[in-house]
């Protein structure tokens, strides 16, 4: 009898962990989702100052993030995001509209991708 409640609390511990992890992906993604929307009205409207200062609320969210997704996400999905960041970075210092605009598009499908890819469904399981 004792097996099967020490197995039931570890497996009950495992999901919970994994659902907090995945909880905390989805917050995070959506808050750096609402920066790059936020950019790319500024972009839009062509207000180079406004996007560049929320670009770099961006970056700094990010680099909170990106000393914890490595524990819980594969690094290449981190270095996909690093290496567009920094392309995305360097066309809006630019002024770049369309280069900006596109590199924008890109992070927000990775970022979006992230909580998706970790979500407990039956596709990410087989």
């Amino acid at each position: 009898m004792k097996p099967l409640v020490y197995t039931t609390i570890i497996i009950l511990v495992i999901v919970s962990a994994g659902i907090f992890t995945v909880n905390m992906l989805k917050k995070d993604a959506e808050t750096l989702h609402n920066y790059m929307l936020e950019m790319e009205s500024y972009i839009n409207a062509e207000q180079w100052e406004e996007a560049s200062k929320s670009g770099k609320k961006l970056h700094a969210q990010w680099e909170k993030y990106k000393k914890v997704w490595p524990m819980l996400i594969d690094h290449l999905e981190i270095d996909n995001i690093n290496i567009n960041l920094s392309e995305f970075e360097s066309y809006l210092d630019s002024k770049d509209k369309i280069q900006s605009l596109s590199k924008l598009s890109v992070l927000k499908i990775l970022v979006r991708h992230i909580p998706e890819r970790e979500s407990f469904i039956l596709q990410n399981i087989l």
